[in-house]
């Protein structure tokens, strides 16, 4: 029940030690409540004047009232101390998938991701909040209550000395038991999850390519594993439950049966009796209330285990020590024969990283699904929909993980023999398949994925990557759908420069094309938006990515991933013509699928299976028959005149 990780955080050891004061006072006033109350039901038996029992009451609600008062304050400690680490472990949290970039989440899942910023954070919270008293309770409040039993009457003591073993054997055997079940009910949830959230993201795709109704039985088969497991935890903490309280009654009752016999042969005294009997419900209470609530913790301590393992996993170093002044028009960047490959497990199933958490494999996936036929059929879902008997491996899985919990295979190179040479300002349209690693490469130039072969060269620096200090502070990534925190319009564009003033926002918001958008909402750049706010449209989440471009001057690198990837035509259009004016005087990264930016680039990349298959200008490319006229025929971008205006 207790994770080892929990004594790492600050303060933990001091508030075990305030509890295990208030859990010793508690047990001495327990003590103290039951002598109270034994002393008048004595009194009442030996039909003695009703005066005599103010002493007896007093002393009763004295001690019943500090114990109580010593209740409230464990609580109020722990809650407080929950509440704390959860705040201490959020912005590691954060920070740690800001590091790690896309490459994480796509390789956890999105919905396992959010579950653990959400659902984790205070399932660590409640699992504190419990744990703590409960612990302190059992180790001190039974240990008491036992040696004031046995001062009274040691064959009383005796017997609850050897009923206190059994229940913990039985406590243990059911526990690892609704452990081992817990944690495989925790991984389901966390598959659920990844798949629900992924399926949402995809739904518009999905529906576009009609085939929603048949990925409705990929939810229903990992909804319906997730729900057994859920019954078999439940099964375990019931029969936990009853075992506890069974063994508990029935030492209470064995204890009941040998005071009664003394008590009528008159071979012991009815107070000790009394007090043995009051004493002995309390005594098992905090071992029974720490077995029920183990199960109600279990959540708890799977989510700080999985939260603190995803915290100390392995990044690259960051590289603050090499010097560099920002991308100038002389400036050069060289990459020569880079190689990069996804970890063991954790490259996404078709797609790119970035539209891996877009959802938009999920859609690549359920047309694949469509394409196996006859092979993957199995049985029929919910209103008759293709049900796929597949396990967690399958679609549904963590990316990485099958259902016995091995990885995969090593994965091949999904950028090969990588070679660019960029020269001063210029727009560079990266142009390939799904798949073809376009997105791997925006996130390699972002620093988020670390090359294992080849050489980079920026400005007569040699770099072993892009994770450095200097080269991140002036560039800016822009993906697919830019992150919009819960806050005003003006917090949300002070993204970069948190200390701008109102008339530099304001410029920026102008030179972005929000003006339009602002005039129409009652609190301009005031207005609240993200989680619980206003809602925007994806067209006005990139015009507000644009804006915190524009108000950091200091970042002359541009990276865009798809930034048009999920717009409608019309928006798409509006916001082309607001990038391209902000792409002067700039180094621009462009990776798309939109063979309109062919027009506007200087250089065109085309990636064909991780690999540069050509590059040059669009002059040099269209017409000459190579890779990317034949991607242009597919894509029905076949009109080679326009680009060549």
């Amino acid at each position: 029940m207790i994770d080892k990780s929990l004594f790492e955080f600050a303060g933990v050891r001091w508030r075990m030690g305030l509890l295990a004061l208030l859990s010793l006072l508690q047990a001495l006033c327990i003590a103290g409540q039951a002598h109270g109350l034994a002393r008048g039901l004595v009194e009442i038996w030996k039909l003695h004047a009703v005066s005599t029992l103010v002493g007896p009451a007093i002393e009763f609600l004295a001690f019943y009232a500090v114990r109580h008062l010593c209740d409230v304050a464990k609580q109020h400690i722990s809650s407080r101390y929950g509440t704390l680490v959860a705040g201490q472990i959020r912005p590691r949290l954060q920070h740690k998938i800001f590091r790690l970039g896309p490459q994480a989440l796509a390789s956890r899942g999105t919905g396992s991701t959010v579950t653990m910023l959400i659902d984790g954070l205070d399932q660590v919270r409640h699992y504190i909040e419990i744990l703590l008293p409960k612990m302190t309770d059992m180790m001190l409040i039974s240990p008491v209550i036992l040696v004031a039993v046995w001062w009274q009457d040691w064959v009383s003591g005796l017997i609850l000395l050897l009923m206190y073993p059994l229940i913990i054997f039985f406590m243990v055997i059911l526990g690892l038991a609704a452990r081992d079940r817990s944690n495989r009910q925790y991984a389901q949830f966390n598959i659920l999850n990844t798949k629900f959230v992924d399926s949402i993201l995809g739904l518009p795709t999905l529906k576009m390519l009609g085939v929603d109704k048949e990925y409705e039985g990929e939810i229903y088969s990992v909804s319906e594993r997730f729900r057994k497991r859920t019954m078999d935890v439940l099964k375990v903490a019931m029969t936990s439950t009853f075992a506890l309280d069974w063994f508990t009654t029935l030492g209470i009752a064995i204890m009941a049966v040998f005071l009664g016999l003394r008590l009528v042969n008159g071979t012991m005294p009815l107070f000790p009796a009394m007090f043995a009997l009051i004493m002995a419900p309390d005594y098992f209470l905090p071992v029974r209330q720490f077995g029920d609530n183990y199960h109600a913790t279990l959540d708890g301590k799977n989510a700080l285990h999985d939260i603190m393992g995803f915290i100390a996993s392995p990044e690259t170093p960051q590289d603050g020590d090499t010097q560099w002044d920002g991308w100038k028009a002389d400036s050069e960047l060289r990459l020569e024969d880079v190689d990069f490959a996804y970890p063991e497990g954790s490259r996404p199933q078709g797609e790119d990283a970035a539209q891996t958490v877009a959802g938009h494999s999920v859609a690549m996936n359920a047309v694949e699904q469509q394409r196996e036929g006859d092979d993957a059929k199995g049985s029929k879902g919910p209103n008759g929909s293709q049900r796929h008997r597949r396990g967690s491996a399958g679609k549904g899985a963590p990316q990485g993980v099958d259902e016995a919990g091995k990885a995969p295979a090593t994965q091949p190179d999904a950028l090969h023999h990588i070679s660019m040479d960029f020269k001063g300002y210029g727009k560079i349209a990266v142009i390939g398949k799904s798949g073809a690693g376009k997105s791997t490469l925006i996130n390699l130039l972002a620093g988020f994925n670390v090359p294992h072969a080849g050489s980079i060269e920026l400005d007569g620096h040699h770099l072993e990557h892009f994770n450095v200090e200097t080269w991140q502070r002036h560039i800016s990534y822009i993906p697919q759908t830019p992150y919009i925190f819960s806050g005003t319009i003006a917090d949300n564009i002070r993204f970069y420069v948190e200390d701008a003033s109102d008339g530099a926002v304001k410029a920026a918001a102008h030179e972005a094309g929000l003006d339009e958008w602002l005039s129409q909402l009652g609190d301009g750049l005031d207005t609240l938006i993200g989680e619980g706010n206003r809602g925007i449209s994806g067209g006005q989440a990139q015009r507000i990515a644009l804006a915190r471009v524009l108000l950091d001057k200091s970042r002359e690198v541009l990276l865009f991933d798809e930034p048009t990837a999920h717009l409608d035509i019309e928006t798409e259009y509006d916001l082309k013509q607001t990038l391209l004016p902000i792409m002067e005087h700039h180094l621009v990264i462009l990776a798309t699928h939109r063979l309109h930016w062919l027009e506007n680039v200087d250089q065109v990349l085309v990636l064909e299976k991780g690999r540069v298959a050509e590059s040059g200008s669009p002059k040099q490319l269209i017409g000459a028959g190579g890779p990317l006229d034949r991607l242009m025929d597919e894509m029905g971008g076949n009109q080679i005149d326009r680009y060549l205006d």
